[in-house]
């Protein structure tokens, strides 16, 4: 039990800390104590409820929501960012984007390899909001090919211009994303410069992947790199809710397409649920089935989403 004199002193110690900001060695000076008492007692007041400290969270923060979220769906980390009850699918990728840039300034690790699934219109939001960091990665790499009547082009800008921001390497994926067959598929990956590529996916510490639904954004179906109508009807058919690097995926995150039957040219959801960190960008309530397919399946260790979609994951 706490006597009045102990309690008096643990009172002044509190007082002077949190309520007039002395710093701790001050205090200890001040009433002749070392700094480790003066440091217990202040653990000892918030132990015993003498000080209670609350976290104001500001209308446009989501702690609780993601904390939801992570819970719900048992994974790392959940970022929500706020946007209008009327929001457009622009307005959202912008505001994902730009977490996802601050997300990368403040995570990055020094020579991380990084994996970017460059079909992803929030990717290249993330990319636009971001400025040349401090810590230089190992490389960037391509995860899933670009070649075709407008890919290769808008692939190699947004993997080189990452690249050119962490100030590292490109390696790009000289192939199309969807081989006309799994044949086709067979044959492209053996060649040299596609080997070279995908032979590094195993190596990629960070991959930064958007989160698909069955409907092709502008972006996809603008390149080139897409399944015919046939094909996704099929994929609708078995299940399909949502894709990572056009590896389709059912509710429960199991690949709705066997190796032998996928002709797509990119990083596996097997090799994806073992890179170390996976941050997924997605966001729209078109998207929230394939990300609860994604973060069943274990695909994703940061979501980084916005808060009508969030709200709508734990609905």
């Amino acid at each position: 039990m706490t006597s009045n004199n102990e309690l008096r002193l643990l009172i002044k110690i509190a007082t002077l800390y949190y309520d007039e900001g002395v710093k701790q060695a001050d205090i200890a000076k001040n009433l002749n104590l070392s700094q480790s008492q003066v440091s217990r007692a202040l653990s000892r007041c918030l132990k015993d409820g003498l000080v209670k400290i609350s976290v104001v969270q500001p209308p446009n923060i989501f702690v609780s929501l993601e904390r939801e979220i992570q819970s719900r769906f048992d994974f790392a980390q959940a970022i929500v960012v706020d946007v209008p009850d009327d929001a457009s699918q622009d307005q959202i990728r912008r505001a994902i984007g730009a977490a996802a840039a601050h997300y990368m300034h403040t995570t990055l690790q020094k020579d991380e390899l990084i994996g970017i699934s460059s079909w992803s219109e929030t990717i290249r939001a993330m990319v636009d909001n971001m400025h040349p960091l401090a810590n230089k990665a190992r490389g960037v790499i391509q995860m899933i090919g670009g070649v075709g009547h407008n890919g290769n082009l808008q692939a190699t800008m947004l993997t080189h211009s990452l690249a050119r921001l962490l100030e590292c390497d490109s390696y790009l994926l000289p192939a199309t994303g969807i081989g006309q067959s799994v044949e086709d598929r067979t044959r492209l990956m053996s060649s040299p410069e596609v080997l070279d590529v995908v032979g590094r996916f195993e190596e990629i510490n960070l991959a930064l992947v958007g989160i698909g639904s069955t409907e092709p954004s502008f972006l996809l179906r603008n390149s080139g790199n897409y399944f015919q109508e046939e094909m996704t009807s099929e994929l609708v058919k078995r299940g399909a809710v949502g894709d990572i690097c056009l590896h389709y995926f059912d509710q429960q995150g199991e690949p709705v397409l066997k190796d032998q039957e996928d002709p797509v040219i990119s990083m596996s959801l097997a090799q994806l649920k073992n890179c170390p960190r996976v941050v997924g960008l997605a966001g729209g309530l078109d998207r929230v089935d394939a990300i609860k397919g994604a973060l069943a399946g274990g695909y994703i260790d940061v979501l980084i989403t916005d808060r009508i979609t969030a709200k709508a994951l734990v609905k």
